[in-house]
């Protein structure tokens, strides 16, 4: 009977885990198929008004639209697919990366992690390690 005031912590630290690598798997998928890519700065041309997806709070998220130029000089227009709380300024200069092989593709640098994921898991790992200390006291 004791044995679950340390196996029920320890589920809720396994559980925290999981979700906190989730979190962080989407993250180093997109910087290794992003390996290789250029990088560049870009003129911000608009702001793309949207919500950043299922997991979004409502408020209101922008994308910016830009142009820039591969190696060969060629401009190419891109749409960002990370979505900030800000507008960019049109006319500004921001970093851009895109692939040599088809510069079609390209968009902000930086990882995107599912931040409530995150969280939570963060928040479960800490009860679990918290749980299986506290009762792991008071049992031995």
């Amino acid at each position: 009977m004791k044995l679950i005031f340390i196996v029920l912590p320890g589920l809720f630290l396994v559980l925290g885990l999981i979700l906190a690598a989730m979190s962080l798997t989407a993250s180093y998928r997109r910087r290794a198929s992003m390996r290789g890519w250029v990088e560049v700065l870009a003129t911000v041309t608009g702001n793309l008004h949207g919500k950043d997806g299922h997991g979004s709070n409502g408020r209101n998220r922008f994308a910016p639209s830009f142009e820039f130029y591969d190696a060969a000089g060629k401009r190419w227009l891109g749409q960002s697919d990370i979505y900030g709380p800000d507008q960019e300024i049109i006319g500004t200069a921001i970093p851009v990366r895109y692939n040599p092989a088809n510069p079609a593709e390209s968009t902000r640098p930086g990882s995107v992690v599912a931040k409530g994921r995150m969280a939570t898991g963060l928040i479960l790992v800490i009860f679990g390690a918290l749980g299986i200390t506290m009762f792991a006291s008071l049992l031995w």
